[in-house]
């Protein structure tokens, strides 16, 4: 993909018709190491990771192509055997009923318990910890890797990276990409980290002053 790519009423109307009529998956390309690509065809790649030549040789980015072709197929392959395959146990019914203890009184059930005080806790973002951080992490369905490649300690850490975020959160995408290859030598998808923004994005700091990073 390039400039001229984008420009291409032809080039939309193929793209377009392979990914929004035919429901195709596919790899965007980039020709060209400084482009990218906005409106619609920004929007209709939001989701695939790509593959930018020129950013290193060609040799690599060819090895690197193919390592996703195959990592692509695999996850097709998982996707379609988990459909597939009927579940071999029936599910198993929970009568929502409180438990009786020993002296006959009676308490509330233990689940209950639990969601009951995570909606009771109103603890504004600057107060959160590692462990209410890490529940976040988990109630937006993010993935564990990103939160042990992070490591954030407090609320406040999150609200300030989100100011590094809202100017061009596809550059950061592209170094956390490398490090996040780095250790875990597997791809960071594009869309797992969009919603990882899309959740720092919806973070609301109370009324006090936050520093701004500008």
């Amino acid at each position: 993909m390039s400039k001229d790519y984008q420009d291409s009423k032809s080039c939309r109307q193929e793209v377009m018709y392979a990914k929004d009529s035919l429901k195709k998956r596919f790899i965007p390309i980039y020709i060209k190491k400084d482009f990218v690509a906005t409106g619609w065809l920004g929007v209709r790649i939001v989701g695939p990771q790509y593959i930018r030549f020129e950013k290193k040789s060609f040799n690599d980015t060819i090895k690197e192509l193919i390592k996703l072709i195959i990592e692509d197929k695999k996850h097709q392959e998982y996707d379609k055997k988990k459909v597939a395959e009927p579940s071999t146990t029936s599910p198993r019914v929970l009568e929502n009923k409180p438990i009786e203890n020993t002296n006959n009184q009676i308490k509330p059930n233990e689940d209950n318990h639990i969601k009951a005080n995570r909606k009771s806790s109103k603890k504004s973002v600057e107060q959160w910890t590692k462990e209410d951080i890490a529940q976040w992490f988990d109630d937006n369905c993010i993935h564990q890797e990103l939160i042990d490649l992070y490591d954030f300690r407090h609320g406040i850490d999150l609200l300030l990276y989100g100011q590094c975020l809202r100017p061009d959160w596809q550059i950061e995408y592209n170094a956390i990409s490398e490090r996040y290859e780095e250790k875990y030598n597997t791809k960071l998808y594009r869309d797992q980290f969009v919603r990882f923004v899309g959740a720092v994005n919806r973070l609301q700091p109370s009324n006090s002053k936050l520093c701004i990073i500008s």
